[in-house]
């Protein structure tokens, strides 16, 4: 996804009558941080894992008539609402549990339970899993990297099983 500058869209924040408005962004490897930060690292991200847990848990498509094009996630919390723009999906999942059961969504603690057969993948390497919120999220380069050996690939390149246990799983893709 190409960064759009928004700046002097919004304050952080600012109301809307009652409601207060904040704006955040997710990155490719599942950190949160404000949109309008300037530095988008690791130790700018967001790493209080309740308000991470409570603000995916409550994630949805933004149907609110704001912000819809430059946001088009939000995360309602009471008269807060908490708008998202992301660099490819408002979800990323970031790790696999050791059990391989299920998947952890950016830095917080909640999970997706893992359907290696959901797994699918691009032309660009990217690898996506059913998300919770409808479509798919996509699967963290680091975490990405360590589930790349165990796709099983046809002459042309394109994944068509993932070794889960001690068989091979056909991707629905």
């Amino acid at each position: 996804m190409q960064l759009i500058n928004i700046r002097g869209l919004y304050t952080q924040g600012q109301y809307n009558g009652k409601i207060r408005e904040y704006f955040y962004y997710v990155s490719h490897n599942g950190f949160l941080f404000l949109d309008d930060s300037r530095m988008k690292n690791f130790t700018a991200a967001y790493k209080d894992v309740p308000f991470l847990n409570f603000f995916y848990s409550k994630l949805k498509e933004n149907k609110t008539k704001r912000y819809q094009e430059h946001f088009p996630w939000v995360s309602l919390c009471g008269i807060e609402r908490n708008y998202l723009r992301c660099d490819d999906t408002p979800l990323v999942y970031t790790e696999l549990d050791p059990a391989e059961k299920s998947l952890r969504i950016g830095q917080s603690t909640l999970s997706h339970p893992f359907k290696p057969e959901s797994l699918s993948m691009t032309s660009n390497g990217r690898v996506y899993h059913h998300s919770l919120i409808g479509g798919k999220a996509l699967v963290a380069d680091k975490l990405t990297d360590k589930l790349f050996k165990r796709f099983q690939f046809d002459e042309s390149g394109n994944p068509i099983a993932f070794k889960y246990g001690n068989e091979y799983v056909k991707l629905s893709n």
